[in-house]
């Protein structure tokens, strides 16, 4: 697997890093009972702090918005796009058991020891990276590297990519938009906000390629959630797991497992 940063996006933002997590030979199909509760906790403790602290308010989405406004593009970090996602799952699950319908769980079940109140699980590896971006409000984006043809390139938009969304719309990048992609195949809009079906990881997912991107305010974080999750995806899926730091001097990822 091959992960490149195009130079131009140093000569905009000097202060630009990819920490990366590389593993080959998963098995996402099985859920795995770790990436569960972490994704439970991480949810348990997002749902606490929005209640004592809005988003404008924390230091970590105020860097990647001032980016995005710096740019001027319109775009949601997506770690703030999962914690409007888990506000709205919130307020769901709070209507249901007003109404009288919510989901009986299980005794002993990992929900019932630490809380209701959790994103649906996706696949593992999906379910670790969206935890991640709770608990740590990071982007964390994971590539399905199983198809070797087309390296991921974090670049500017060009004449011919395509965007898809996860509902299935079509949709051309806007010129010069920094973009994650696989050939034309449009990966993550707006530098690290907006994830599509390109390289998307699903559960027959087989090679995956973790990227933090993060700026000279979130690189320390940045350095310590990479190490974290590449321990977690040792421990749940039992492969060794490839880590790499990418900046200005350093701008190619070639896996060596």
């Amino acid at each position: 697997m091959k992960f490149t940063i195009d130079p131009i996006i140093f000569e905009l933002f000097p202060d630009f890093n990819a920490g990366l997590v590389a593993m080959k030979g998963i098995d996402n199909l099985v859920q795995d009972r770790d990436i569960e509760a972490f994704l439970r906790h991480a949810s348990l403790e997002a749902g606490l702090l929005m209640k004592l602290k809005p988003l404008a308010s924390d230091h970590g989405v105020r860097s990647y918005r001032d980016v995005l406004e710096k740019l001027g593009a319109e775009g949601v970090p997506a770690m703030e796009r999962v914690i409007r996602e888990l506000g709205e799952h919130i307020a769901a699950e709070q209507q249901a058991a007003l109404a009288g319908q919510a989901e009986k769980r299980g005794p002993g079940s990992v929900t019932g020891l630490i809380g209701d109140t959790a994103l649906p699980r996706i696949n593992p590896v999906r379910d670790l990276a969206r935890g991640a971006e709770l608990q740590f409000r990071l982007p964390v984006f994971a590539f399905d590297m199983g198809d070797e043809s087309e390296p991921l390139m974090l670049r500017r938009a060009k004449e011919g990519d395509a965007f898809t969304d996860g509902n299935g719309a079509e949709q051309a990048p806007e010129a010069e938009e920094i973009l994650f992609a696989m050939g034309s195949g449009v990966s993550v809009r707006h530098f690290f906000c907006e994830e599509g079906t390109a390289g998307a990881v699903v559960p027959e997912t087989r090679n995956v390629l973790v990227v933090l991107p993060c700026f000279g305010a979130t690189r320390r974080k940045a350095m310590s959630v990479r190490n974290e999750l590449a321990r977690r995806m040792k421990d749940s899926f039992g492969r060794t797991a490839e880590t790499a730091w990418l900046d200005s001097r350093t701008t190619e990822f070639v896996s060596e497992i």
